[in-house]
């Protein structure tokens, strides 16, 4: 089975939660009139996407909300749920089970669902044509409606057969490409009219441009010349500069040197002030004044030493000294071999007191007088060794001096001879500098002359070392520097180039640029958007060509069947319009036999719902649809008729599910399930199970 089930919440006159289930192929539900029961066919088509209020019996889509006056109740919202068998994947979707859900609450919001995830409603209509349940062609067929397709004119009923026979994708996709081409068309129209809007002002700028390119290529030239111009100055300079320059650092090393030398020999000679030779006099005369105070000294000395060594003899003598050393040294070894420490203490005392008397033998002036006679003795020999040094001093100085006397006038000489290398170097130097200054001079003015023809010349002197220029005469370069002037005076007469409009043609020109190549790709998505067209109408002509002719035969074989002979066809119509369109449509042609019935406006309303389900169940068979939902479509069928329908159903849903509203007792005798429905005591619809003989009953 394809649908495998339908929930309704609160749909039209079902209350709450009610549930159909399909186990079979064909379904017939019945009940009596106003029960409710062509509200399951409501439900149906709402879920797939109905749009009209006429073909859902409505005037407001708040309508479809259950709502009871007798217990003052309306619900909040309605959903429909239609739950299908994917298992041969008539849905082009990865699921071996599709729900299709639809929901709209009191405030008219719409809601669509895919598998309970939220969808536009453009894609339930996309797979539902995929499956073959359209809206505008026979998977349901209301009330009064089965005739409709002969009521239509031919362009519609070709619609209604192309979306009954799966080609509603393609068409589908064919208006899509015809809206995108007319939108590409729209674009490509206005891009044209703003290129073409533009063009006379980028013309324009492009004249300005080219005269002020014609002006770069003057300067372009005008470079050239003035390169040539300047190395061949540039080499006329470098001729002029010293081809070997001194070393000026080495030559004031030398000045520097010789003025050093020289002073330091006038020093010498005395021909300056010579601090040094001032200071040998002074240390000369420093030197005799400190013998002669020495020596007076030593005199000094001499005298106190006579005095002292003649009171000397009085005194106490050395030998008695040793004597009273000797006598205290073997009294003390004595005593290292006691133990008592208060012998010790008495010992020491004893020692004590005998020093004491010892010492007092002799008075201290005696002992102070002793004492001198060393001292003069000391300051003596003193004296006596810095008097030796300080004649041997004098007597180095004294050669000094007069060494320098006999050598003043091989200085002299020397120092006149340094003087006149040392004139020669800075005359040297003098004709270096003048020559340097010239050639800055000359180079300061070449620099100028580089700077007014915007030459920098860090750059210049970077490229003149890998140029090969070759040389020209001074009248050549007189002729070049004229052309050189003429060059300038022809970009004063062109004039300044204005910044702004060359980058206002550059922007130009990269908006035209831009739009020619929109253009193009319009041109080319035109192209491709026609060919998808094209692509697309063969496809749908080869297929509903094909499908036609099957549906024919289909058509003619239930015709003669019902009508007991005479033939229908469909026939294609084109016409072409005015406006170059093509008028596509589908014209039905019969033939009831024993009668001269030709035409379709002529038959009576019963014969033309028999034409109808004729052409009903030629569409199934050829279609092979896999769901047909009918409502009552039987109603005006004779007994001989309806016993036909319902062979034909029969046969008809061994491949196609059916489900049908019908109080037709042989259209119930063919079906495999029943569904029953009442209307309650509350006006709420009621759905139950039935048996044939309750629902022939039912039905009555």
């Amino acid at each position: 089975m394809f649908l495998k089930q339908i929930v309704l919440k609160n749909f039209k006159s079902f209350s709450g939660k009610n549930v159909l289930d399909f186990p079979v192929f064909f379904t017939a539900i019945v009940g009596p009139n106003g029960s409710g029961k062509s509200n399951v066919v409501d439900a149906i088509r709402w879920a797939l996407g109905e749009q009209s209020f006429k073909n859902l019996r409505i005037s407001r889509g708040s309508d479809l909300i259950f709502s009871s006056n007798k217990k003052n109740f309306s619900a909040g919202f309605t959903e429909v749920e239609l739950i299908f068998d994917n298992k041969q994947g008539l849905f082009p979707l990865e699921f071996s089970e599709v729900c299709i859900t639809r929901r709209i609450d009191r405030e008219e919001n719409n809601s669509y669902f895919l598998n309970h995830q939220p969808c536009r409603l453009k894609d339930i209509i996309e797979i539902s044509a995929t499956a073959k349940l359209g809206l505008k062609g026979f998977s349901i067929i209301n009330q009064g409606s089965v005739d409709h397709i002969l009521r239509v004119s031919a362009q519609e009923r070709r619609i209604m057969l192309e979306e009954d026979l799966g080609l509603k994708n393609l068409g589908i996709k064919k208006e899509e490409a015809k809206r995108k081409l007319e939108s590409t068309l729209i674009n490509l129209d206005k891009i044209q009219a703003l290129r073409q809007e533009i063009l006379p002002h980028l013309r324009s700028l492009k004249r300005q441009v080219n005269r002020w390119e014609k002006i770069e290529k003057i300067k372009t030239e005008l470079s050239l010349l003035e390169n040539k111009y300047f190395i061949n100055l540039y080499n006329r300079l470098l001729k002029e500069r010293n081809t070997s320059p001194l070393d000026f650092n080495a030559i004031k090393n030398k000045i520097e040197n010789l003025e050093k030398e020289i002073q330091e020999q006038s020093k010498v000679i005395g021909l300056i002030d010579n601090q040094e030779d001032k200071d040998l006099e002074t240390e000369i005369r420093n030197l005799t004044k400190e013998i002669i105070d020495l020596q007076n000294q030593r005199s000094v000395l001499l005298r106190d030493l006579g005095r002292q060594e003649a009171v000397s003899d009085k005194q106490v003598s050395g030998q008695d000294f040793e004597k009273k050393l000797h006598s205290l040294k073997e009294e003390l070894k004595s005593w290292l071999s006691l133990f008592d420490l208060e012998k010790i203490k008495e010992k020491i005392n004893y020692l004590i007191e005998d020093l004491n008397s010892f010492l007092d033998f002799s008075d201290k002036p005696q002992e102070i007088e002793n004492t001198k006679i060393q001292k003069i003795q000391f300051e003596l020999e003193k004296i006596e060794k810095e008097l030796r040094n300080q004649n041997e001093q004098l007597n180095k100085l004294q050669e000094q001096q007069n060494e320098q006397s006999l050598e003043f006038r091989k200085k002299f000489q020397e120092i006149e001879l340094k003087r006149t290398e040392k004139e020669r170097l800075y005359r040297e130097m003098q004709r270096e500098e003048i020559l340097n200054e010239k050639f800055e001079l000359h180079l300061e003015d070449f620099k100028r002359r580089l700077k007014e023809s915007n030459f920098e010349f860090d750059d210049f002197e970077k490229n003149y070392q890998n140029t090969q220029e070759e040389m020209i005469t001074d009248e050549a370069l007189n002729i070049l520097e004229r052309k050189i002037w003429k060059g300038k005076q022809e970009l004063i007469e062109a004039g300044a180039e204005d910044e702004n409009i060359i980058a206002e043609y550059h922007e130009v020109s990269e908006r035209y640029n831009f739009l020619n190549q929109q253009i193009n790709d319009l041109n080319k998505g035109t192209e491709d958007l026609q060919s998808l067209i094209k692509e697309l109408e063969k496809q749908i002509e080869e297929k509903f060509n094909e499908a036609i002719k099957e549906i024919n035969e289909q058509f003619n074989h239930y015709f003669r069947l019902i009508f007991n002979g005479g033939a229908a066809k469909l026939v294609q119509k084109r016409e072409q319009t005015d406006n170059g369109n093509l008028n596509w449509g589908i014209d039905i042609k019969i033939n009831i036999p024993k009668t001269q019935l030709k035409s379709l406006e002529i038959l009576s309303g019963g014969e033309k719902t028999l034409v109808a389900i004729c052409l009903l169940f030629a569409l199934v068979k050829q279609s092979k649809a896999p769901l047909l939902v009918v409502d009552e479509i039987d109603a005006a069928l004779d007994e001989e008729n309806s016993r036909r329908f319902a062979e034909i159903l029969k046969a008809l849903n061994q491949k196609t599910q059916f489900i049908i509203i019908t109080h037709n007792r042989m259209t119930m005798s063919a079906v495999q399930a029943i569904y029953g429905v009442t209307l309650t005591a509350d006006d709420c619809s009621q759905l139950f199970s039935l048996k044939l003989e309750e629902a022939k009953a039912l039905a009555e």
